[in-house]
């Protein structure tokens, strides 16, 4: 098997660099270029924080519920803590969208 030379490595290597640089700036977890992301995509991204959390949350008390034959106590407990995931998630995306705003 063949060793690559000194030269193909470097190489490598700057590649590696230059597509962790471009995956960081284009990523969602603080490091977004918040100019090229318009109102209607944040908004859109927040809306769906919250949605997401709610749903999923819902939809597992309401398979606890079913599963154990409580009727409406697994869901009930499930959608509240699904806002409050849900609020919690939207206040975290927020804060690394305009990290400036949160500073104190």
């Amino acid at each position: 098997m063949n060793e690559p030379d000194h030269h193909q490595k470097e190489e490598f290597k700057a590649r590696l660099e230059a597509a962790r640089q471009k995956q960081e700036k284009t990523s969602w977890d603080g490091r977004l270029e918040v100019e090229r992301a318009g109102a209607a995509g944040r908004a859109w991204r927040l809306s769906v924080e919250m949605v997401a959390a709610f749903i999923v949350c819902g939809t597992f008390g309401w398979f606890l519920d079913k599963w154990l034959d409580t009727k409406p106590i697994f869901l009930l407990v499930f959608v509240v803590l699904g806002m409050i995931v849900g609020v919690y998630n939207v206040y975290k995306v927020a804060k690394a969208m305009n990290p400036e705003d949160f500073e104190q």
